[in-house]
């Protein structure tokens, strides 16, 4: 059976490389709809909600605010489908040869790289937002502790 493009993402992403089989095909389908769903509605009503807030208050702001508010969606779906996928125990698997197992360790490394962007992206938002600043010495701060993070989650997960 020819696997659809969002299981084929979603193994990517998580770096599953054992097949799926038809109850774990339609646990992800189904994550992957509520996910759609609420995000279709998130939208609508945040371009909704922008469109009013406009009109009181200076477009740049709320421009901001709309940016923040989304990635912050974004960052709950993903997080959302994280969980679903480690309660279920996709991620976890046994590498029959070297190269499933580099795949895994290419997925993971992507896979964190992503998340390390999503949230230098949302500190950035959040530092527009709310007028602060934290300076380029906090997000180098950050990126250095969070990357040291993603080597101790490799060695636990690949040694």
């Amino acid at each position: 059976m020819k696997e659809s493009f969002f299981i084929k993402l979603v193994k990517y992403f998580y770096g599953i490389n054992r097949p799926f089989d038809e109850f774990t095909r339609s646990i992800i389908n189904e994550a992957g709809n509520k996910i759609a769903i609420w995000l279709i509605v998130y939208l609508l009503v945040s371009s909704l909600a922008s469109l009013v807030i406009g009109n009181f208050y200076d477009n740049s702001n709320v421009a901001f605010g709309l940016m923040f508010s989304n990635i912050t969606a974004v960052l709950i779906a993903l997080l959302y489908m994280n969980a679903v996928v480690h309660r279920h125990g996709l991620g976890e698997y046994d590498y029959d040869d070297d190269t499933e197992r580099k795949i895994a360790i290419r997925s993971y490394f992507i896979q964190n790289i992503i998340a390390l962007v999503c949230i230098i992206i949302f500190l950035v938002c959040l530092t527009l937002f709310l007028g602060a600043d934290f300076g380029f010495i906090f997000f180098t701060v950050y990126t250095i502790l969070y990357l040291f993070i993603i080597y101790l989650g490799y060695r636990r997960k690949f040694k």
